[in-house]
């Protein structure tokens, strides 16, 4: 072997070992959420798992075919893994149920795939079979990190903290561009297929150290809410009597209703029915209580009764108190002011 692939070798290999020992660190970590720590090891050990095998892909002149397809199979685990993290720092009560499991059935199947392969099926099977395995293994992944990351930006609109926000995002970017790269390395005449693994060490150590110089891992802790511990059954319970009350009896509708007097009415503290309304909806109070505001002053533009009504009347009618917040509001809610929502119902 050369010096340039003793260096390639060392420069890859070194980004896997810093995963793993990463990883056994954060697995024991008691700063910060334990189940994102965990959750984030998993992440890791994965990954380095996955570029470990194309290092080896690299830089051995053979290796079996089952390895590879199994370390392919792992990038189905990777997806599911970053939206549980992405939960675990967002969802103040979150854990991990046997349904979460579900995500990873993918994966499991491709891994039984992969171990049922052979080095001559790669001249008997049609190469379409082969095809359709690769894009199903990295659209996985990408669907499920676009997914997470649009769960993400809602819930920074509705409270999360910048801290949390830049770590998901950052970690986010991350995988997106070591995504990017192996893609590209479907054709090899494009990009090397040694540069995945290269890029994948510089990812990795250029995110620990932002990560571990800005102290975010301790930051995940959901403090706001350690103090207000409710089980997942008695936060079902409380959801549900929300809705009815804002919803069934219209609630939504009395201009004078606030977090404080609708947690007077269901016995609750306004610190828990503000973490409820958070967790089940990803809304804050006002927000949510506006989204229905909102979908009956539409239902009423609608109705031909109230054609020659004014706006600023509709507004009041579905419980905003004045025609600014109204205005406001709807267009968060659909991209335009009740005015111009109402002249396309004319056309």
């Amino acid at each position: 072997m050369s010096p340039y692939h003793i260096i390639l070798v060392v420069i890859s290999g070194l980004g896997v070992i810093h995963g793993i020992f990463l990883a056994l660190f954060l697995w024991g970590y008691k700063k910060g959420n334990s189940l994102s720590n965990k959750l984030l090891s998993g992440l890791l050990i994965i990954l380095s798992f996955r570029v470990g095998k194309s290092v080896l892909l690299e830089f051995t002149d053979s290796i079996d075919i089952k390895i590879i397809f199994v370390g392919l199979s792992t990038i189905m685990a990777i997806g599911p893994l970053y939206y549980f993290f992405v939960l675990s720092c967002t969802r103040k009560s979150f854990r991990l149920t046997p349904k979460h499991f579900l995500h990873f059935i993918p994966a499991v199947i491709g891994l039984v795939i992969g171990l049922q392969l052979e080095a001559h099926h790669t001249k008997t099977l049609p190469l379409g079979i082969f095809v359709t395995l690769f894009i199903s293994y990295y659209l996985h992944f990408l669907i499920y990190l676009l997914f997470s990351y649009w769960y993400v930006l809602q819930q920074k609109m509705v409270g999360l903290s910048v801290d949390t926000f830049v770590l998901l995002r950052l970690f986010f970017y991350g995988l997106l561009i070591i995504w990017g790269v192996y893609v590209l390395n479907l054709f090899d005449d494009v990009i090397p297929y040694v540069v995945g693994p290269i890029l994948y060490s510089v990812v990795a150590y250029v995110i620990s150290f932002i990560v571990i110089s800005k102290g975010y891992i301790p930051k995940i802790d959901h403090s706001k809410y350690k103090t207000n511990p409710i089980s997942d059954d008695q936060s079902d319970h409380i959801y549900a009597k929300t809705l009815k009350l804002v919803v069934d009896e219209r609630q939504f509708q009395n201009t004078s209703l606030t977090l404080k007097s609708l947690s007077e009415s269901l016995h609750v503290s306004p610190q828990v029915l503000s973490q409820v309304i958070n967790q089940k909806s990803g809304k804050n109070f006002n927000s949510f209580v506006n989204a229905f505001r909102i979908e009956e002053s539409k239902r009423l533009l609608h109705r031909e009764e109230f054609k020659n009504q004014t706006i600023a009347s509709i507004a009041f009618d579905v419980g905003f108190n004045s025609l600014s917040s109204f205005n406001t509001a709807f267009k968060r809610e659909t991209g335009e002011t009740p005015m111009a929502y109402r002249k396309q119902l004319s056309k």
